[in-house]
């Protein structure tokens, strides 16, 4: 992978890329604020507007701020993963036909590492909601206590900090259209900006008490705490099990209707230690695929790798 440096500053070129791809990664339901405008995507990722278009296996990146070289290139390539042996972990959960068909067609995808804050508040925003609805509830928060920004005249707004939703309280947050999910984003807010959930040793512990520790929180569960740990926090042995997650593994695999506990079991003995990534692509495999679960599928299940 090689870093070019543009002369205006804003612009920079990721070349050389190797088991990248932009679309499959940005479109596949972890992130909830990345547009397509023609062949670019544009979203806010901490505190600015970026523009990322992807050719070959090159990608080229505007920011709306100037920006450091090595500041910028080292956190956005962590941002999209791409520091990551891409290949080496889909060898590993790559154990049946099933799972080879989405690999196959969805090569490229990888997990991100968002920014922890803003995606603890997303996903508690995502309990019980649909993807239009999760971004609809994000934009109205971020215009309403973020900051204003523009890039080649697309508008966008950074996330509220969680001292703003601590201090702006629930009836603010709650008419923003979230809901139920109102008083338990300012709880998480509030606990966060008295100090009682401090992000940056949430990021230094393992995964069991990283989970731990978010699941104190009001209103955060084992999905969505298994969503923060494998969206922001890199944890790929984290298994977020949503209704399409135990859909499918009920379907595919176990071929019954299962506990979450049992789910969990067989998913993490059957694909191992990066079963988050095989969650996500058998997740996005299905959501493209309205016959995911007939009975060519089906078979394919039966035949090993």
């Amino acid at each position: 992978m090689k870093i070019d440096k543009f002369t205006n500053q804003r612009q920079m070129c990721i070349r050389h890329l190797s088991d990248f791809n932009l679309k499959y990664t940005l479109e596949s339901g972890q992130s909830f604020r990345w547009n397509r405008v023609d062949d670019s995507y544009y979203g806010v990722v901490e505190g600015r507007i970026l523009k990322i278009l992807q050719r070959g296996n090159t990608l080229i990146i505007d920011s709306s701020q100037y920006e450091d070289e090595a500041i910028f290139t080292s956190h956005l390539s962590h941002y999209l993963d791409l520091h990551r042996e891409l290949a080496s972990i889909l060898a590993v959960v790559n154990v049946d036909a099933y799972i080879d068909r989405a690999i196959n067609q969805f090569w490229g995808m990888r997990i991100l590492n968002q920014e922890l804050w803003e995606t603890i508040a997303s996903f508690i925003l995502s309990q019980n909601n649909n993807m239009g609805r999760i971004r609809s509830i994000i934009r109205s928060l971020s215009e309403r206590f973020g900051q204003r920004l523009e890039f080649e005249g697309y508008v966008d707004y950074t996330f509220p900090l969680p001292q703003t939703l601590a201090d702006v309280g629930v009836d603010e947050i709650f008419a923003c259209g979230t809901g139920y999910r109102a008083n338990y984003l300012w709880n998480a807010a509030n606990n966060i900006a008295n100090g009682e959930l401090v992000l940056d040793a949430l990021k230094q512990v393992d995964y069991p008490d990283a989970k731990h520790e978010l699941m104190k929180l009001e209103g955060i569960g084992e999905k969505v705490a298994d969503c923060i740990c494998l969206f922001s926090l890199g944890h790929l042995a984290a298994l977020p099990v949503d209704v399409w997650i135990k859909r499918i593994f009920e379907t595919i695999y176990l071929r019954r209707r299962a506990t979450l506990r049992e789910i969990q079991e067989f998913a993490k003995s059957y694909f191992g230690e990066f079963v988050g990534y095989a969650q996500q692509y058998l997740f996005h495999y299905a959501q493209n695929h309205p016959k995911w679960a007939d009975a060519e599928h089906l078979a394919l299940r039966d035949k090993k790798k």
